[in-house]
């Protein structure tokens, strides 16, 4: 009778294990046509749960009983956001997103005198010693910083990331410029009309962008940041990656998140440094 209780026992702990440990396992397409959506961004809403879909569409999500009932934001530029629960997630993992049916606002310019100064946006700190790491928890993750525009409207040329070390290889980063809200915070509403996509290996040194195809022009301060989308696994990120950065008492507010939808949280250096914060060495060139 004891052996009969003690089996009963077990095989319901290997149940409580199972459903803990079950993967979530589904694609990402468009709704009317059926074709697969790449990088994806799936996530818990404000919680540190959440991926990217493959270049297929395809994607894992680990289910966790206790999310259950949160919210699961779904994402894509040019594309209307599903939400859902975790647990209709569970039950229907193949998820369809339509088409946006309003592009995004554009800053309206019709002084011709306009954008004759070059400007450099951002901190361009290329330090091997003082760093940032991209804390990743699963893809998805991001860092960035605060670019404050001198003079609007601003035409934004082109981007650039100071890579202090990258000792994991090729990886596919996406490039996003983000809205910010009332309190100077990021929003996940995005400033490009398309995904910008960074394949890379570079072992340390800059990377950069060109914007000028997209006559890209912003009329307030935005968030740019760098989204880890491919390539090597988060255990490794945090010893693997690290961004360029400098101290100092000037306004360049960073935030990062583990994964994809997750809470943005600020970085702060401490009261130690007596008020100084660190800076990231991403920068943008731009005229005004």
């Amino acid at each position: 009778m004891l052996r009969t209780c003690y089996f009963s026992l077990f095989l319901l702990w290997l149940l409580a294990a199972s459903a803990s440990a079950q993967i979530i396992k589904g694609g990402v397409t468009d709704a009317k046509t059926g074709q697969p959506l790449p990088y994806v961004n799936i996530g818990v809403v404000g919680k540190s749960l959440g991926t990217v879909s493959n270049e297929h569409g395809q994607y894992q999500l680990t289910f966790q009983e206790s999310l259950a009932a949160d919210t699961v934001r779904v994402s894509y530029l040019g594309y209307q956001p599903r939400l859902l629960t975790l647990r209709q997630l569970n039950a229907q993992p193949n998820v369809g997103l339509s088409e946006a049916a309003v592009g995004l606002g554009e800053v309206q310019v019709k002084a011709k005198n306009l954008f004759q100064r070059n400007r450099t946006l951002g901190f361009t700190g290329n330090s091997e010693s003082t760093t940032l790491s991209l804390e990743a928890k699963d893809l998805g993750a991001e860092i960035g910083t605060v670019i404050h525009v001198k003079h609007k409207p601003t035409k934004v040329l082109n981007a650039n990331f100071n890579v202090a070390y990258n000792q994991l290889g090729a990886l596919i980063l996406r490039v996003n410029l983000y809205r910010l809200n009332a309190d100077g915070e990021p929003t996940e509403e995005k400033l490009l009309h398309r995904e910008v996509l960074v394949n890379t290996a570079v072992a340390k040194g800059p990377i950069m962008v060109d914007f000028t195809p997209d006559n890209l022009i912003v009329d307030e301060d935005f968030f740019l940041a760098i989204e880890w989308i491919s390539g090597a696994n988060a255990t490794k990120m945090h010893q693997g990656l690290a961004f360029s950065a400098g101290l100092g008492y000037a306004n360049n507010d960073i935030y990062t998140r583990g994964t994809s939808q997750g809470a943005w949280e600020k970085i702060s250096a401490g009261a130690v440094l007596a008020g100084m914060q660190f800076k990231l060495g991403f920068f943008v060139a731009a005229q005004d």
